[in-house]
């Protein structure tokens, strides 16, 4: 089978048509919390909320037949970034004829078309690492392909914390309610605590939170997330989610054969109390107008859904046939003032000295 047939195996309407049915929803914490949305512009400017800026007001008395007393307007911090550009491309070789010899065309066709649902799959998974990134830290740091940079969401330095649970004797519901009181504060109230199947498993074998479950002979009783769920919402007003998903990195082994590694889109260590809207979100997933995008003509409502551009194009030397898939996006996070960030796991420099309190600003929850 000669190379030239995968040039023109897969038309050009058949990529755009799969770009603009493509959904990058997924059932991945990022999706339910940054909802995705997509808007023509490369810069996002977005009015994010002072602090205390989300309470109600108190209007005044007055006596009948005085002039009304005019209202402040709330103040709100202009934030802008740009948009990141995202892309993966795959070089369909001469050598592919080894992979799909003796295949029919149809078999070919589909071949290619799950290096464009791959391709496509891995800036999705890019973004939801961007999400989950800003989420834990705050902030997204960036080094990759000639782009070094730190986009700073301006979590106040109050609001991030250290502490250790490995002991346990913590004294973590004291923890919760300090942080607790660091949102309140900032006029937030926090419903939600995210972390990882690790630090939940500290949380079950802690003492004290067996106790409160289970009174005063329950220590050694290993609770449920259920049980746990109850227990903080009755004290400090959240519910547990925990946060496992994974995904994979190519490397090599030292026989340079291929190898994926696993990495976390969660920190393993990082407990997060926040507060989540009533739709479910916490923040927006803003996409862009990619540069291949720009070529496809002018902006319509079936191109407002297409998240992910795919494209493809023929070298002649080598005689190869490209695939590119790209996105451009950044996360939203409007409201960072209620948004504690704790590392659960720094032990403190003196042992006897018992647990480290937990309102410590520190950046070193950062990982």
């Amino acid at each position: 089978m000669p190379m030239q047939t995968y040039s023109g195996l897969v038309e050009e309407r058949d990529l755009l048509d799969f770009s603009q049915n493509f959904q990058v929803s997924r059932n991945y914490m990022g999706s339910r919390l940054f909802p995705d949305v997509k808007t023509q512009y490369i810069d996002v400017e977005y009015m994010r909320l002072c602090k205390n800026g989300n309470l109600p007001m108190m209007a005044m008395v007055h006596a009948f037949d005085t002039e009304a007393h005019i209202a402040t307007r709330i103040p709100m911090d202009k934030v802008e970034h740009e948009k990141l550009l995202i892309k993966e491309k795959i070089n369909q070789t001469e050598s592919l004829r080894q992979i799909t010899r003796g295949m029919m065309i149809d078999g070919v066709k589909r071949y290619v078309f799950d290096d464009v649902a791959r391709l496509a799959e891995s800036v999705v998974t890019r973004v939801e690492a961007a999400k989950m990134e800003v989420l834990a830290t705050g902030k997204m740091t960036i080094a990759e392909n000639k782009v070094k940079m730190t986009i700073d969401y301006g979590v106040p330095s109050a609001n991030r914390v250290e502490t250790y649970w490995d002991d346990p004797n913590a004294d973590i519901l004291g923890d919760l309610r300090e942080w607790r009181l660091i949102a309140l504060d900032n006029g937030v109230r926090p419903n939600v605590g995210i972390t990882t199947e690790a630090v939940l498993t500290k949380i079950m074998t802690n003492t004290a939170i067996q106790k409160a479950i289970f009174g005063a002979s329950g220590t050694g009783i290993l609770p449920t997330l259920e049980q746990i769920n109850a227990l903080f919402q009755s004290q400090v007003g959240i519910t547990l989610q925990i946060n496992e998903d994974r995904y994979g990195v190519v490397g090599k082994e030292t026989d340079g054969s291929v190898k994926i590694d696993q990495a976390r889109f969660w920190p393993e260590n990082v407990f997060v109390m926040t507060a989540i809207a009533n739709d479910g979100s916490i923040g927006s997933g803003l996409w862009g107008v990619t540069p291949e995008e720009e070529t496809q003509g002018q902006w319509t409502a079936l191109r407002q859904q297409q998240f992910v551009t795919v494209a493809q194009w023929t070298a002649q030397d080598p005689v190869a046939v490209w695939t590119k898939a790209s996105g451009l996006f950044i996360p939203v996070l409007p409201n960072v003032w209620g948004h504690v960030i704790a590392n659960v796991a720094v032990k403190p420099e003196d042992d006897d000295s018992g647990t480290q309190g937990a309102g410590q600003g520190n950046d070193g929850a950062d990982g």
